[in-house]
């Protein structure tokens, strides 16, 4: 283990740069007169003092920071402290990094606070921040999609409903959806709870005023619930929001009997998740369903008039990128209406994490061909979002056909809707107009909490939105 000394503020953004290029490295905020040394002769220099970092970037950059508050200030003083790291640290290793300096969820959401500030932001990503031009080029296709729907309304909101159980975990999940055999006896009491907090939301949301565009039925696995599980959560929502969707997820939890009962309710979108095309690697991961299912299933849908989403991840374990591009491949024969690109991330608490998974080869070019080949068949990019421990420090990319994007997932992404979140490990978020501030209120993570302190939190999200 190497260790990380420095004796800066927001010591947590430099470690956030250096594990980018060293994994074994652990945090010390305690180092007398050096800045910044990683031990064991990796580094043996001195960074730059961030403030002056900052002012001359700042300065260079045209930036009159006689207007910027305190709190804008900190930002920018975090923002070119990992910048001095990262140039420092691509000096001393001899490699870059796909997304340079960037170490937060959301890109896409940088380059348009930037925009908004009057900078030139592709050039600031590629100059200053240090961002490859492929994944500049990816930030600017995806702001030009997403053009005309940036836009927080106050006032309005977006409803998430959570259904945290799985039929199986797979190895690279770190959710904490919970296995309806493990959890069987808790999931009748779960959907009461539920349906009393979809209810009692809902009607806070008249009482205030507050306007529900979009519906959201996450998991877990929404359809591990059977069709009468699914009809009574479905029938508290009693009006008909802009935009209804169900990430169905597995093929093999959907049936007929649950997707009529989607049309009832007027459910416009769901997902039918392959991750991969390849028997093997599904097996592997801990998909209890054959690729045959991912064909009828989606068949099965395409009676319905949903638009649909398939989800495919880059560097399962045994997936060589022949495997991953045929992946690519079948799905867009399919032609659904969405394909997602996910980058496999190697979370704590996912089996492939315990088993010290080292990550597969060739990711980088998984996801270039899977860009490329999109491109090619039309698909726009459409969202995207990033996580820590992602193979090559890459990315997740929703990719639409025109006019098929997928608003709750602009809205959460880019958070610029106030979400009102049901259910366990659901978080419910209010943006602070005019502040660039977020204030969130979470729910239990698992299950028995969330049954017996319901109220509990109920109290909580009201009080956040009050």
């Amino acid at each position: 283990m190497r260790t990380l000394y420095t004796n800066f503020p927001y010591p947590t953004e430099i470690h956030d740069v250096v594990k980018l290029f060293l994994d074994d490295v652990e945090l010390c905020n305690d180092v007398g007169d050096a800045s910044i040394s990683v031990v064991e002769n990796i580094v043996q220099e001195t960074v730059f003092n961030y403030v002056a970092m900052c002012n001359s970037c700042v300065e260079q950059q045209s930036i009159d920071v006689s207007g910027v508050n305190e709190l804008q200030m900190i930002r920018l003083r975090k923002r070119y402290a990992k910048i001095a790291t990262y140039n420092l640290l691509v000096k001393v290793c001899g490699k870059t990094m796909p997304w340079g300096s960037l170490t937060g969820i959301r890109p896409t959401k940088l380059a348009d606070q930037l925009r908004r500030e009057g900078l030139d932001w592709q050039e600031t990503f590629t100059n200053v921040l240090g961002v490859s031009l492929s994944k500049t080029q990816l930030v600017a296709d995806i702001l030009h999609t997403q053009s005309g729907l940036r836009q927080h309304k106050d006032g309005c909101a977006d409803l998430y409903v959570g259904i945290p159980f799985c039929v199986t975990r797979c190895s690279y999940c770190s959710f904490t959806s919970g296995e309806l055999d493990r959890l069987k006896k808790y999931v009748e009491p779960y959907v009461v709870a539920l349906c009393q907090d979809i209810k009692l939301t809902l009607r806070f949301a008249k009482e205030k005023g507050i306007h529900i565009n979009n519906v959201y039925l996450g998991g877990g696995t929404p359809t591990s619930l059977t069709a009468k599980q699914l009809d009574e959560v479905m029938s508290c929502i009693d009006f008909d929001p802009v935009e209804f969707t169900v990430e169905a997820g597995r093929p093999d939890t959907i049936d007929e009997d649950k997707l009529k009962v989607f049309a009832k309710h007027g459910v416009h979108r769901i997902s039918i998740n392959p991750q991969t095309f390849n028997q093997s690697v599904l097996d592997v991961i801990g998909r209890k369903h054959t690729v045959k299912e991912i064909y009828d299933k989606y068949e099965l849908a395409k009676r319905y008039c949903f638009t649909i989403n398939m989800d495919l991840i880059a560097g399962l374990p045994t997936e060589t990128y022949d495997m991953f591009c045929n992946s690519v491949d079948s799905a867009i024969v399919l032609a659904p209406d969405n394909i997602t690109i996910h980058t496999l991330a190697l979370k704590h608490g996912s089996a492939l994490k315990e088993q010290n998974y080292a990550g597969a080869q060739d990711v980088s070019k998984m996801v270039e061909y899977s860009r490329s080949k999109l491109y090619e068949a039309s698909y726009l990019p459409y969202y995207m979002y990033r996580q820590k421990y992602m193979s090559e420090n890459l990315e997740n990319v929703g990719y639409c056909k025109s006019g098929t994007h997928c608003l709750y997932n602009i809205g959460i992404m880019e958070e610029f809707s106030d979400i009102l979140a049901c259910g366990t490990n659901a978080i419910s978020k209010r943006i602070i107009s005019g502040e660039n501030r977020i204030e969130r209120s979470a729910n239990a993570k698992d299950v028995i909490t969330y049954i017996e302190r319901n109220e509990d939190y109920l109290k909580k999200k009201f009080e956040l939105f009050s």
